[in-house]
Order: C-alpha cells, then structure tokens, then sequence
C-alpha cells in the first residue's frame, strides 16, 4: 500500500517538475534518474532480487533511449555521434552486467554517465 502511494507520489513530483523545464533541465532529470536506478540495480543484484534487477535494466536502457532522442543527429556533429557512441556503450554493458549477473561493468556505466551529468550541469552554470 505505501509503495503504491510513494510510487504515484514519485511519478506526479517528476512530471511536474517535467513540465515545466526547459531540455537543459529534462536532460538533468534523466541522468539524475539514470543515476539513482543504477544504484537500485547494483543493490538488487547484490541480494539476488533478480525481477526487481530487470525491471531497473529495462527502466535504465529506456533512459538512454530517452538521452539519445535528444541527440540532434543533424547539427550536433562529433559530439553528437561520440554521445551516441557513450549510450551505445553503456546500453550494451547494463545488458552484460544483466544477463551475467555482476556489477563491473555498471561501474564503467557509473563513471561515464557520472561525467556526461557533471558536464550538462557545467553547461547549466555557464548559461546562467
């Protein structure tokens, strides 16, 4: 019951915060997400709760679905690719550590999409 309300309380503060941001913020929103699910699914992992770890693999890999879309293919050149590249990457090592059940590769998941959210929130500062 109080999963259900934390749950419904969680998915209404993070639209809300949604709808009112601009894409520098939703992309913030997505790492920070990102980020908080990867520790959820080196936790489950680490007590062998593995439904719950798939759950959190398939909400991960749906995230760097949602950071690649915003890639501007067209414009955005090197970076662009070389970012597409990172959450190719990082997509294909959640699927090993998954599949083998192990938590390395989510520490090379950790540091790289640790820098690409430290790098927007440097873009954020400049912009101000």
């Amino acid at each position: 019951m109080f999963d259900a309300g934390y749950q419904a309380y969680q998915s209404t503060s993070v639209e809300g915060r949604a709808a009112g941001a601009d894409i520098h913020k939703l992309v913030l929103m997505l790492f920070d997400g990102f980020l908080e699910e990867l520790e959820r699914v080196v936790g489950h992992i680490g007590a062998r709760r593995f439904d719950k770890k798939a759950e959190g693999v398939d909400k991960l890999l749906r995230i760097l679905g949602g950071l690649d879309a915003s890639l501007d293919q067209e414009n955005g050149g090197d970076v662009a690719l070389n970012m597409k590249r990172l959450y190719d990457f990082c997509g294909q090592a959640l699927v090993k550590a998954s599949m083998q059940n192990i938590t390395q590769p989510i520490d090379d998941v950790r540091a790289i999409m640790t820098n690409l959210q430290q790098g927007w929130q440097g873009l954020g500062s400049q912009a101000a």
